[in-house]
């Protein structure tokens, strides 16, 4: 017979887990989707482990977290697309398809089940040219919870940078965005979700955040982040020849970017 308290209990085990996930993702690097003229940007800063890959032809997946844990999902979408446009046609390897009927899902079942080991990440997929948009984002998180977003889409150790990330990214004219001001842009929202992430009590009322952001300098966090970080950039160019438009990002193409906010960089 089930205890009176036992719901309870559950209902404290789920809340212990969203506080531990959050504390050990909460410091991690920001990763940051611009959508642009030619195609689709995701930028991050890292040190030696990627954290940006390619799931088929036209999707990217990139995460913050358990490089353990963002690997075993980045694996599951990639069987996913592959058995998908094995089993019916390329055409039906979709993003949504993907994120409503595997990620989302998965990661849902190992948040839930309160004995087993969480996933302890958060992911961004991107998209392009697909059936829902010419730049499309699925943001992930640690509970399985998604959400869409067009244009633009940035993922943080917590909530709040990635409200901050957002509006420093809003109002941007993704269709004649070039691949360099893409990255200025990028950049300049890391900065934002970086500095938010590494807050030891981050503020959660509007105002208190709209002041944060207004004492955020960017090259001066760059400037920082860079001396153990690198710059890691991947695009989805619509230009390339053939069905695969995955593409990694020069430092050389980087650099402009980086040079509106740090000297010699």
């Amino acid at each position: 017979m089930m205890l009176s308290d036992e719901p309870y209990r559950w209902a404290e085990a789920v809340a212990n887990r969203r506080d531990y996930i959050e504390d050990q993702i909460r410091t991690g690097s920001p990763v940051v989707g611009v959508g642009y003229e030619g195609g689709i940007l995701l930028l991050t800063l890292s040190q030696s482990q990627q954290k940006v890959f390619e799931v088929y032809d036209r999707l990217l997946l990139a995460g913050i977290g358990h490089s353990t844990d963002i690997e075993n999902l980045r694996q599951a979408a990639i069987d996913m697309a592959h058995s998908i446009g094995f089993n019916y046609s390329e055409d039906d390897v979709t993003l949504r398809q993907i994120v409503y009927f595997g990620l989302g899902p998965a990661i849902k079942a190992g948040f839930d089940d309160v004995v087993r080991s969480p996933f302890l990440a958060r992911v961004l997929l991107a998209e392009l040219d697909g059936q829902e948009g010419a730049h499309i984002f699925y943001s992930v998180d640690y509970d399985g919870a998604f959400h869409r977003h067009e244009k633009w889409a940035a993922v943080g150790g917590v909530v709040e940078a990635d409200v901050m990330m957002v509006r420093e990214l809003s109002g941007l004219d993704t269709e004649a965005l070039s691949l360099s001001d893409a990255a200025g842009a990028a950049l300049r929202a890391w900065a934002m979700g970086r500095w938010i992430g590494k807050m030891d009590e981050v503020p959660t009322d509007a105002d208190a955040l709209d002041q944060v952001a207004g004492e955020v300098d960017v090259a001066d966090v760059l400037g920082t982040e860079l001396k153990d970080l690198e710059v890691e950039a991947v695009v989805l160019e619509r230009s390339r020849v053939g069905k695969n438009k995955y593409r990694n990002v020069d430092a050389e193409e980087i650099a402009p970017a980086l040079a509106q906010f740090i000297e010699n960089a």
